[in-house]
């Protein structure tokens, strides 16, 4: 009889009906499987040829999934080694944590800004984190959630920071909105921005927009 609390090994799979793109689902299922425990540290993953042979997509895109992984400090990737989820010690590094703390940031920033889209209360959204924590094993005590001050950092606005392209698609609610760019080099980047940031910038789908990066945000301009 099989063991109830034996997970399934760890296998890629893309769904045709997800709109995410295919590097994005790789990452995903790469963050799911190690957060749940079903990718161990130490656990090598498939060669980048072998996935994409297995998926049918191009080489660049899961080498793309992966190097965002190892960026993030998820993956180990060694030249000739092939990749392996990182062990805990390995993300104690400064530059690492600080890069980190950076990405939270922008995720809990999105998180904000969605759910006040949508409508939803801030206890809402914390009560369904702590229930996300619980099921992997870090219950949340919601007394111990508290503020602190966040000093804003300079922009940068020099043309190294800046990002030229088209815009591909304007999408939000009343107050919020996504700016989806298609970038010169075929890329795309988001910005979500005010409604009235978007009537005063006079920004429509099809015309030109620079993209300007600072440390955790990207800014709109014309």
């Amino acid at each position: 009889m099989p063991d109830p609390d034996e997970r399934p090994p760890f296998t890629f799979r893309l769904e045709p009906d997800d709109p995410a793109p295919a590097y994005v689902q790789l990452e995903r299922q790469v963050r799911i499987a190690a957060a749940d425990g079903t990718l161990q540290p130490g656990a090598r993953l498939s060669s980048v040829r072998a996935v994409a042979a297995q998926l049918g997509v191009a080489t660049n895109t899961v080498a793309r999934a992966y190097a965002e992984l190892a960026r993030e400090g998820v993956l180990v990737t060694r030249p000739g080694g092939g990749s392996t989820v990182a062990p805990p010690d390995s993300l104690d590094r400064p530059a690492l944590a600080r890069q980190r703390r950076e990405r939270l940031g922008v995720l809990a920033r999105q998180l904000a800004v969605r759910a006040l889209a949508m409508g939803l209360e801030p206890d809402a959204v914390m009560d369904a984190l702590a229930t996300e924590f619980a099921k992997r094993g870090h219950p949340v005590e919601r007394s111990s959630v508290a503020v602190a001050p966040v000093e804003d950092e300079p922009a940068l606005l020099s043309s190294r920071n800046q990002l030229r392209g088209r815009i591909a698609s304007i999408s939000g609610g009343e107050h919020i909105v996504e700016v989806r760019l298609k970038l010169v080099d075929g890329t795309e980047a988001v910005a979500v921005i005010t409604r009235a940031s978007l009537q005063r910038l006079g920004l429509q789908p099809g015309g030109n927009a620079i993209a300007h990066l600072k440390a955790t945000d990207i800014t709109l301009s014309v």
